[in-house]
């Protein structure tokens, strides 16, 4: 629930409030461990900024009228890689900045490492020796990326250390040893040792899928966060020589974030249990487990880094009231909060509800319930998360937030084909049995209207991205239940998505959704834009110009196509801003926008009207039909 603070002015108002709400993210420690690096959105658009671990004030590290995208502090010298893109293109550069002498800035203290504006470079990891930094470029071929290794005191070109037909990351670094992963799909990976002047060992051959959620290299071997043989990833340490591996830990969930200390004796672990996420401290045999207790309770861990001593780590962490950098000290076992927003949040955030129902067919379809306070709910929203490889999780969103404060209760589930549910769920949406999933938003809608908690046809439906495809879709296959519906940069044809998205991405996306040579029938036939004739709900569209994911053309021949038909649309495309909006200014238009649209079509309450007389078979079967 949010319980809303008094005096906070009109609606408008207190909607910019939560978007001044800033955000902190991917903690880098220093050389000499004293302070942290990380990105912040405090000025309106993601920037690098820098924090002293022993408390004060944080500082913008370099001024960027661009996103920065990676922070990588330097382990042996006073510098730090950044990469930034160009109005959301994700067409990432990296450079090498100075940091400053304690005095101010150095001049001149900026040397670019890449240039070619039409080259994705991914950035990596720094090596132990802290004169070469990795990373990944599609540079030899716009389908790949291939591994480079930089010599960031000289002046010669990259060295390509590791090429092949598929997406590549050097993922791990300690010493020498460097660990590459090959993805040949998003839930299949591949992993590779490389040491100097030794062959290349496989790590973790394997017949069928691997997933490999997350690698770090120790005194003993590379600890990864892998599910083989099983539902979900748990603690596997993968010896040199690439033998067997040994399980260290099984958790209940997915190990989703794995880091090995300095001194090599102990292991950081990011669970997710349940949608929210439990840090543990291990010793590298699994034998001490101990919790690391935090407050508040987060939803999503993105980075751990233990000081370069190992005295601590520091680490990200997102709940329903905001995404700040903690630290954790091992000698009072205590969380400290490094970042604070300069906003205060306007309300009190509680947490939700985590509910479940079944399906159709028998499956039960978690989904988390934010309820507002101190009124009765306004109406309800479905909002449905991208991916498919996605998980509605509490972390901390000024969208939903911002809904909850104007009194709308917010529905978010986890249809099949969820992640953090295991192996077998996590499949159930793949290729032939994507409408399995639309069916799901069907069914959870209709155990809310059975409890009498909604009204048909008085609900409202958003989701970006991949969650914009599943609001297209169940606007058009389910039309009878929405009132309103707004989709951001989503999937509108799967067979243009597929022709026109990224050139490295399309194999990957192939593999969840179907082969434009085998599968190309069915995507037409499920593709939205091939039945807007169906839809009875008002659609707003919200695009970014220069999306490489969802290209724009997904929005235009939607907005195009319900213009032709008459058909209630609303648009607005944001000229610098590409997948997701990452500008705090086009952020608070579009969430005003959305506010204003569901007003203005949806009804104030969700109390359920007297019943009216059943309809008829007819209308009955055709509902189930159409699943």
């Amino acid at each position: 629930m949010v319980e809303a603070a008094p005096g906070l002015g009109s609606e408008k108002d207190r909607l910019v409030r939560w978007f001044e709400v800033s955000s902190s993210w991917l903690p880098s420690f220093t050389h000499d461990g004293r302070e942290l690096l990380y990105l912040s959105d405090a000025t309106g658009l993601p920037q690098a900024w820098r924090v002293d671990l022993g408390g004060g004030a944080s500082r913008r590290f370099r001024e960027s009228s661009d996103r920065v995208g990676r922070a990588d502090a330097c382990p042996t010298r006073p510098r730090v890689v950044l990469a930034q893109d160009t109005g959301g293109n994700e067409v990432w550069q990296l450079e090498v900045c100075a940091l400053d002498d304690g005095a101010g800035p150095i001049r001149d203290a900026r040397r670019p490492l890449t240039a070619d504006p039409k080259v994705m470079n991914l950035p990596g990891r720094w090596m132990s020796d802290g004169h070469h930094y990795l990373f990944s470029s599609n540079a030899r071929d716009p389908r790949f990326f291939d591994v480079y290794r930089l010599d960031v005191d000289g002046w010669s070109p990259p060295e390509r250390i590791w090429t092949g037909d598929a997406h590549q990351e050097a993922t791990a670094t300690r010493g020498d040893r460097i660990v590459i992963s090959r993805y040949n799909t998003y839930c299949d990976v591949d992993l590779f040792v490389l040491e100097r002047s030794r062959d290349p060992v496989h790590l973790n051959p394997h017949m069928g899928e691997l997933t490999v959620s997350s690698v770090s290299i120790g005194s003993d071997g590379v600890y990864v966060g892998a599910n083989p043989g099983r539902e979900f990833l748990a603690l596997f340490r993968y010896p040199f020589d690439g033998s067997e591996p040994e399980l260290i830990k099984e958790f209940t969930g997915d190990v989703e974030l794995v880091r090995v200390s300095p001194e090599g004796d102990r292991v950081a672990v990011a669970l997710n249990k349940d949608g929210w996420t439990e840090l543990h401290l291990l010793d590298r045999n699994g034998s001490k487990d101990r919790k690391v207790v935090t407050r508040p309770r987060g939803g999503w861990t993105e980075e751990l880094a233990w000081r370069p001593d190992g005295a601590g780590f520091a680490f990200d962490l997102s709940s329903p009231n905001g995404r700040d950098i903690f630290y954790w000290n091992p000698r009072d076992d205590h969380v400290n909060r490094l970042t604070h927003s300069p906003a205060p949040l306007p309300a009190k955030l509680s947490e939700p509800r985590l509910s479940s129902t079944k399906s159709s067919d028998g499956l039960t379809l978690p989904y988390w319930e934010y309820v507002p306070a101190r009124r009765a709910a306004r109406g309800t929203i479905l909002s449905i998360h991208g991916g498919p490889e996605g998980q509605a999780r509490p972390w901390f969103d000024p969208w939903r937030a911002a809904l909850l404060s104007e009194g709308w209760r917010v529905i978010e589930p986890n249809v099949r084909g969820s992640t953090g549910y295991g192996r077998t769920y996590f499949h159930l949406d793949d290729v032939r049995k994507r409408m399995d999933s639309v069916r799901d938003v069907r069914d959870i809608v209709e155990s809310l209207i059975r409890a009498k908690t909604v009204q048909r046809g008085n609900i409202g439906v958003v989701g970006g991205s991949y969650g914009g495809f599943m609001v297209l879709s169940s606007i058009t296959t389910y039309p009878e239940y929405w009132g309103a519906a707004v989709e951001y940069f989503g999937i509108s044809n799967f067979v243009t998505f597929l022709e026109r998205t990224a050139a490295y991405r399309r194999a990957l996306r192939e593999a969840e959704y179907g082969s434009l040579k085998r599968d190309r029938d069915f995507l037409q036939a499920i593709s939205p834009v091939n039945h807007l004739e169906r839809i009875r709900t008002p659609l707003y569209v919200f695009h970014g110009r220069n999306d490489p994911r969802v290209p724009i053309h997904e929005a235009e021949q939607i907005v195009r196509t319900l213009r032709d038909l008459g058909r209630p649309v609303e648009h607005l495309y944001f000229e610098n801003e590409g997948h997701g909006f990452s500008r705090r200014v086009n952020q608070i238009e579009a969430a005003r926008r959305t506010t204003d649209f569901l007003a203005r079509y949806l009804s104030s309450t969700d109390r359920q009207p007297t019943p009216k007389k059943p309809a008829p078979p007819r209308t009955r079967r055709s509902a189930k039909r159409s699943g």
